[in-house]
């Protein structure tokens, strides 16, 4: 063979060799792919039930949306697909990214984060009060016992949710209740707790377990409460009348009875409307002045940041504290202020009320009395038993005041409100007319 034809060979030869060659990789390259699909197909099933169970979570949550409202807003699967994509590129990212992926974004630790969340939003739910502290409460389906450390929410547990009432403050259990006899019979068979303004036994709440406590917003122990005993402390107040509204709407929600607490703050702020649409045309001029003798006897009355000169202020009158600017922020919503005779004898009320028959005798027939117009006048008048200045029948209260500072103009069926109050927030159909003329001896 001549050396052209050698080198042609052998060009030939090498280029078969080339050819070969790649035929070779294209076949290694497809068991690679086969291999590689064989891998993913393994892989899927794992991916598909980790996603079933977020499709679970997601199915589960729809009803309240995805910020924990019930405003309809589904979930956004995002966090579903993106497990899979950050699966897929965990190779490229470096170290730290990787440690972050593997710990919040990977399918697994997905899974398990997203059904944590979803535990503690379905337990727990947060709330403000009235005092305007964020709380963690149980949700009202996991909420079973309520304890109370004042008679006002001990009152509204037991209208909205009566099997919750785990106890029952000493308050509200030395008060007589016009309630049906059963609700008698089952408030007096509950455990007797203390109040925030006499004292507590923290040995005997911690013994009640309860799931929720309910204080008021003058509560100075607030804070150490929520430290002193395991359950959350919710705060609801009386300090003015208009305050029970948002206090009902507040126990409707933790409780779970949202209508009914509803209802009732409806009807409250109704009664409140009722009586300013006629007080609230009298002329400045014309407002009635009234002392208020508090429970501690003639000569003690309230600071004008309390429900009961709130409730004199809405009747149209002026109490004797509403223009003295020397108070200080305690006396100002102390319901316990000490006054002299010389105070009220400058005050000269037109109108006086006392707690009790025995606080009206007094001021009637004490000398020192007697030059003040509504000794004068024969305007001195003892509250009535159930419709107090006061507590949950304060509302009643409201109507009785006006009546007796203006009755020329406020001329309601006291009697027949009475007995509408007592349907409503009593649930007790029986109060007579004799028992609706009451007062304390």
């Amino acid at each position: 063979m001549n050396r052209k034809l050698k080198v042609l060979f052998i060009a030939m030869m090498l280029v078969a060799a080339v050819f070969l060659s790649g035929c070779i990789g294209s076949d290694s390259a497809k068991e690679s792919d086969s291999s590689s699909g064989n891998i993913t197909e393994k892989i899927n099933p794992v991916t598909e039930k980790e996603n079933s169970s977020n499709d679970k979570l997601m199915r589960g949550a729809e009803d309240i949306g995805s910020n924990g409202t019930n405003d309809g807003t589904p979930i956004n699967s995002s966090n579903v697909t993106n497990n899979t994509s950050n699966t897929a590129s965990y190779s490229d990212n470096n170290v730290s990214s990787s440690t972050h992926h593997s710990s919040s974004d990977h399918p697994s630790s997905s899974s398990s984060s997203q059904a944590s969340n979803s535990d503690d939003s379905d337990d727990t739910v947060e709330i403000t009060d009235v005092v305007g502290r964020t709380v963690t409460i149980p949700t009202p389906e996991n909420i079973d016992k309520v304890s109370c450390l004042h008679p006002i929410p001990t009152y509204m547990t037991w209208r909205l949710a009566p099997d919750k009432l785990n106890s029952i403050d000493m308050v509200f259990s030395a008060n007589p209740r016009l309630v049906p006899e059963d609700a008698n019979e089952t408030l007096n068979s509950l455990p007797v707790t203390g109040v925030f303004f006499k004292g507590m036994n923290q040995e005997q709440m911690l013994a009640l377990d309860p799931d929720v406590i309910v204080s008021m917003t003058k509560d100075p122990n607030l804070d150490q409460e929520q430290t002193d005993y395991a359950a959350p402390v919710v705060a609801i107040s009386k300090d003015n009348l208009t305050d029970y509204e948002q206090s009902f709407r507040l126990m409707g929600e933790v409780l779970g009875n949202e209508e009914e607490a509803n209802e009732l703050a409806d009807y409250w702020n109704d009664s409140i409307n009722k009586v300013t649409d006629i007080t609230s045309t009298i002329p400045e001029d014309q407002s009635v002045k009234v002392y208020y003798a508090s429970h501690d006897g003639p000569l003690s009355t309230v600071g004008p940041l309390t429900v009961m000169s709130s409730i004199i202020d809405l009747a149209g009158g002026v109490d004797m504290y509403d223009t003295n600017t020397s108070l200080t922020s305690a006396q100002k919503v102390d319901e316990h202020l000490v006054v002299n005779i010389e105070q009220v004898l400058l005050w000269n009320p037109d109108v006086i009320i006392t707690k009790t028959e025995t606080e009206k005798n007094t001021i009637l027939n004490d000398t020192q009395w007697q030059s003040i117009n509504a000794v004068k006048n024969g305007r001195v008048c003892a509250a009535p038993r159930w419709e107090s200045l006061d507590g949950i029948q304060s509302i009643m209260g409201l109507m009785w005041t006006a009546e007796k500072l203006y009755p020329d103009k406020v001329t309601f069926d006291f009697n027949n409100e009475t007995r509408e109050f007592y349907s409503e927030f009593y649930l007790y159909d029986n109060i007579t007319d004799e028992k609706i003329a009451e007062t304390v001896v």
